[in-house]
This record gives C-alpha cells, sequence and structure tokens, in this order.
C-alpha cells in the first residue's frame, strides 16, 4: 500500500514494519519518507548529529499508513530484512503523539535530519517501552540495492538519503531529497579560517579546506579536551572565523559562492548559549577578494564543558560544511579572575559595613547618649522592617487589615489593607 503524504507530484511509499494499527508520519517541506524496518547491517549509512527547527507532529498523531510487506529480496539483493527478530503484519502501532510530544527536527533536504519519538510512545510489536530515538541523516546517496527496490527513490527523481536508529527497533529510514545529482561533492576552493585565541598551537587554525573539516574540528558525542580537539577556554568570550574562496586553480568553479545562514547550535543547552553576529551571519557571498566573518559569542549558564556545532550549506549544490569544537564554561582564566574579583568586593563590603556599625554605636553612644539596641545606627528602620514582617503574616493569617505599632512611639494610624 501508499501513503498519500507527500508534496509535489511523487507520492511517498513506505516499506515494510509490523504489527497493527496506526503510523505517525510527517511531511517536511521537499522531502518524502520511507521507511522500511530492515536488518541495519545492510545499510553503509553515515549518522550525523545535528539539532534545528521544530516541526510539530501532533496534528497527525494517529495517522494510520499501510505498508508494503517486503520481507524478502530477489537473489540478485542477498539479503533478508530481520523485523525484531521476527516478521509482522503490513501494519505498525507507533502510538498516539500529543503537543509537544513529538517534533522532527531539519535543517535543509540536502542537509541533516533529525528525528526524536519521546514521552509515551508504547507501539507494539517490539517497542515494549517508551522511545527517545534518534534518526541521522546524511544526504550521501544510496546502495544501489536500495534504488533499485524502492520506486520513489531513484536517480531520476533525486538520490535517496539513508540513515538509522536503534532505540526500541532497529530500522532503516529512506528519503527522496532534493539532493544534487550524484552523491553530493564537497566545494572546493571554500575555506574557514580560525582567528580565535586560546587554542592549542597543534591544533589547524584551518577549519574548513576545500569544503571538508580538518582534524581537531570534527563531531564528538561527548564534549572533551583532548590534546587533539579544538577547545576554546572560558576567558575566550568571543570566537570569530573567516569563511573565503581560495585563489587557486578550482578546476572549473565558479572563483565565487553563496553561502546559507550558518546553523550553530549545543548539545548541552543547559551549561552554554551561543549568539552569532558578523557579516556572514546571514549568509552571503564569498570569492577570492571578499570574506564574510562570523563571531560566536558564548554564555555560560555553569561550568561545565560544551559542545559546539557550525553548519554552513551551500543552497543544496554542493555538500555542506559541519565543523564543531568544545567551550569551556567557567574553566577559563576570566572564571578565576571572575570570581576573585567577587571574593573581593564581598570582604571589602563586609569591612565598610562593620566600619559603619563600630563607628555609628561610638557617635550614638557618645554624642547621642543613647543606650542599649538605640546605639545601632539604623536600628529604627530594623523595627519598621519587623513590623512589616509581623504585620503582613497575620495579613496572611486572614485579618483583613492591621496597624503597625511603633517600638518608639504610639499606634499607627496607617492601615494595610489585603490584596
Amino acid at each position: 500500500g501508499r501513503s498519500t503524504q507527500g508534496t509535489g507530484t511523487e507520492l511517498l511509499q513506505l516499506g515494510g514494519w509490523s504489527r497493527g494499527s496506526r503510523m505517525l508520519v510527517g511531511r517536511v517541506a521537499f522531502i518524502f519518507v520511507l521507511i522500511s524496518c530492515i536488518d541495519l547491517s545492510n545499510a553503509d549509512c553515515p549518522k550525523v548529529k545535528t539539532n534545528m527547527e521544530s516541526w510539530d507532529w501532533s496534528p497527525l498523531s494517529g495517522v494510520q499508513v499501510q505498508f508494503t510487506n517486503t520481507t524478502t529480496r530477489d537473489g540478485n539483493s542477498k539479503w533478508t530484512v530481520h523485523l525484531c527478530n521476527g516478521v509482522y503484519s503490513n501494519l505498525h502501532d507507533y502510538g498516539t503523539f500529543t503537543g509537544g510530544a513529538g517534533s522532527i527536527k531539519f535543517h535543509q533536504p540536502s542537509d541533516t535530519f533529525y528525528m526524536m519519538y519521546e514521552n509515551g510512545d508504547r507501539g507494539q510489536g517490539c517497542e515494549t517501552n517508551a522511545r527517545q530515538a534518534d534518526v541521522y541523516i546524511h544526504c550521501q546517496g544510496c546502495p544501489s540495492y536500495l534504488e533499485q527496490s524502492n520506486s520513489a527513490c531513484n536517480l531520476q527523481s533525486a538520490p535517496c538519503v539513508c540513515a538509522a536508529y536503534d532505540t526500541g527497533c532497529v530500522g532503516e529510514v529512506h528519503m527522496v531529497v532534493n539532493c544534487p545529482v550524484g552523491i553530493p561533492n564537497y566545494r572546493k576552493g571554500f575555506d574557514v579560517y580560525d582567528a580565535s585565541t586560546g587554542i592549542e598551537e597543534d591544533i589547524s587554525k584551518v577549519v574548513i579546506k576545500d569544503g571538508e573539516v580538518m582534524p581537531g574540528w570534527t563531531d564528538e558525542d561527548i564534549p572533551s579536551v583532548a590534546h587533539d580537539r579544538a577547545v576554546i577556554p572560558g576567558d575566550v568570550s568571543s570566537a570569530v572565523f573567516y569563511l573565503m574562496m581560495a585563489d587557486e586553480d578550482l578546476q572549473g568553479l565558479p572563483a565565487s559562492q553563496e553561502v546559507d545562514a550558518p546553523d550553530v547550535f549545543t548539545d548541552q543547552p543547559h551549561i552554554l548559549a551561543v549568539t552569532m553576529s558578523g557579516s556572514a551571519a546571514r549568509g552571503g557571498l564569498v570569492d577570492t577578494r571578499d570574506m564574510l566573518m562570523l563571531q560566536l559569542d558564548f554564555h555560560c549558564y555553569q561550568t561545565g564543558l560544551a559542545d559546539v556545532h557550525v553548519e554552513i550549506s551551500f543552497a543544496n549544490q554542493y555538500y555542506p560544511c559541519d565543523f564543531a569544537f568544545t567551550y569551556e564554561c567557567g574553566m577559563g582564566e576570566s572564571g578565576s579572575d571572575k570570581s576573585n574579583a567577587f571574593t573581593v568586593f564581598v570582604m571589602v563590603s563586609f569591612l565598610l559595613i562593620v566600619a559603619f556599625c563600630v563607628m555609628g554605636c561610638a557617635y550614638n553612644y557618645s554624642v547621642q547618649q543613647r543606650r542599649g539596641e538605640d546605639i545601632i545606627p539604623g536600628i529604627e528602620y530594623i523595627h519598621m522592617a519587623r513590623d512589616l514582617a509581623e504585620a503582613l503574616m497575620s495579613r496572611s493569617g486572614g485579618v483583613g487589615g492591621f496597624s503597625s505599632t511603633s517600638r518608639r512611639g504610639g499606634d499607627s494610624t496607617e492601615g494595610y489593607q489585603t490584596l
């Protein structure tokens, strides 16, 4: 069977999964999702992590989609699908989403795609527990057996994209997207240079060369400060990168290139927020004479390590550039300086308060001839604050109004009414 979800003139075709009822399918601009649960070992698919705009799936909750049951291939393909260690029927239950519970996150059709199921999604078959499954997709083209077996995914329409997730069920996801013809290539001549301070000297200042990420600037699952990793210390509040075209033989390619607005994010948003500015922040044109500047400003919420990702794409013309680095929140010299400055401020303030109190007490005792607690400077304000607090507590106990009594005088006629 086929679903009628889709855009343009192409239909979304879905390949086999399991036992029965409904499946949730999202339509995202210009991409057509083709899902078939097959043995992950047969897929040669890179996993690329990204975190971008959200697309709420709740309006599609409960949509039922029928799958084509393709549990075997012809002899030329030489593989068999294993669905959760068994073969199920043509319908599958992905559960029911509520608003905000399920989201699909994406960048550009030719870039990366991120999907997450969460919160109470308990389908039948092998999904016995609530799942939080990530799908990572890269525009790398599909293996030939996928192009041959899926009518919606062929070179005449657009190359496939393959990806996989392995939380809950092991499966494979196929998409038809607006990729360049054939396997996307890197943009020769496009370079990104790091102009930040504090990064170790043995880490290349060349971040991207001919569209490819250089060692030290690649993505990693867990932020680290390894010696071969680009690490920006906490005393560097901003990082600067220059986007440019190299003045060299480009093998017939244009000497200028339009770049999209960079996508910048961190995997640890509870530790770090990153904002960007500069001439590259909205995208633009780079050539051998004019370059664009991208400035990243770091705003730490707490001490810790955070991975920062930067993705630069080229309006689907070439393979997008991705680089990443580690930022040390609260671990640089500025963090220590700020901590020391705060400590000094507290100590100075304390000493000034003590000196003021001693001098005030001496003045009230010797000049004003006060005794007891009245020698304390500002004692009347302390009494007023205490009386106000008692009045507030009385009001919270159900009293509609009250009068305050001064320690040094009679009853006040000023009443406080409850709100």
